[in-house]
């Protein structure tokens, strides 16, 4: 890993520009220091809150991890919560902590990883960087993929996305559910 110490500053916006600066940003300095602009990421990662970057392939993402990727129209930060392998190509699952809503990304759309985040302190200039460590969330969802992969020989084959899932399925599912919020509670309101 390069280490940089200037590295470059991008405030997040909904121009499809970003990404191509970012990207630029990241290729040049080997890092990146952008601002959360959102509340998806709650308390994890704050609005206002820095975060620092470096450059990340998406196959190389451990699931649990928080990384930035291009989405429909904009860059987004989010938590990789499942790696989609099927008959078609590798789809990476990301989860905001704050929300609900799944995005499903291929690889080549993630960017950086998050190493680090700058946590405001009492008074300006009192700002300290804390490097971003594994969380409860973090590992419920590494343990659930791993659990997965263990017993995936033996589940019953997945049914096409049309098709709604059955009593076990859904029962799966809410259970799934109930677990990650539990799990989410754990997260520190502040670092």
């Amino acid at each position: 890993m390069r280490k940089c110490i200037n590295p470059m500053k991008l405030n997040l916006s909904d121009e499809p520009v970003t990404a191509e600066l970012l990207a630029e940003a990241l290729a040049r300095s080997g890092s990146a220091v952008i601002a959360v602009n959102g509340t998806s990421m709650h308390p994890t990662l704050q609005m206002g809150w820095r975060v620092y970057l470096r450059p990340a392939r998406g196959a190389d993402l451990k699931v649990g991890e928080i990384a930035v990727f291009r989405g429909d129209r904009h860059l987004t930060i989010h938590r990789l919560v499942w790696k989609e392998r099927g008959d078609g190509p590798a789809r990476l699952v990301f989860r905001g902590d704050y929300n609900r809503l799944r995005e499903r990304v291929a690889p080549e759309a993630v960017l950086a990883r998050v190493v680090a985040v700058e946590v405001p302190g009492p008074r300006k200039g009192m700002e300290r960087v804390v490097t971003l460590e594994r969380d409860l969330l973090s590992f419920f969802y590494l343990a659930s993929f791993a659990l997965y992969s263990l017993l995936r020989p033996i589940l019953p084959a997945s049914r096409p996305v049309e098709r709604p899932p059955g009593f076990l399925g859904r029962a799966a599912r809410r259970t799934f559910a109930a677990l990650e919020r539990l799990a989410s509670l754990g997260l520190s309101e502040r670092r």
